[in-house]
């Protein structure tokens, strides 16, 4: 039995133990970081589209770095999964399973983020961008995911220092 297949079989557990307190702290949160980085990105005062556009970018960022890791595969399992939890938040983000729709994983949301308010579509793309890390560190854990994140984005995301062992 792989690793993909051990998380995607522990949903339950998934979905209790995400609570990344520790992951960041209150000022430097998740979604504050991936806030900021939006904003960055799309410009402040963004319309929806903007936002959307941006939203996908940082999407990609995130697939890319993280496709070398756990494969095409891992990605699909984590994005995927996120868009079922933040789903509960926003109804419509995450694409119907049998759509065949869109060709490529963050069209779907894309499209949907377009369509919202400015503030709902930043909203929606921080949840699931947030969502995505805290599944993420459910599965790799959370030092490797803030190394990760630090990687990827290091204004937003602190390096982590190494607690000495006593």
């Amino acid at each position: 039995m792989g690793p993909l297949f051990r998380f995607v079989r522990h949903r339950t557990y998934i979905e209790s133990a995400l609570d990344l307190s520790s992951l960041m702290t209150a000022e430097n949160s998740l979604e504050s970081a991936f806030e900021r980085l939006l904003a960055r990105r799309a410009g402040r005062g963004a319309d929806a589209a903007a936002v959307a556009a941006a939203a996908r970018r940082l999407c990609e960022d995130f697939a890319q770095h993280l496709s070398p890791l756990i494969g095409d595969g891992g990605v699909a399992a984590i994005y995927g999964r996120s868009l079922q939890l933040a789903e509960r938040r926003f109804p419509g983000l995450a694409p119907a399973r049998a759509s065949g729709q869109y060709a490529e994983p963050y069209t779907h949301v894309q499209h949907f983020l377009e369509h919202q308010d400015p503030v709902v579509a930043t909203s929606a793309a921080v949840t699931v961008l947030a969502l995505a890390s805290e599944v993420l560190a459910s599965f790799i854990g959370e030092t490797l995911t803030r190394l990760l994140l630090h990687e990827m984005w290091p204004d937003q995301f602190d390096r982590i220092t190494q607690e000495p062992t006593t």
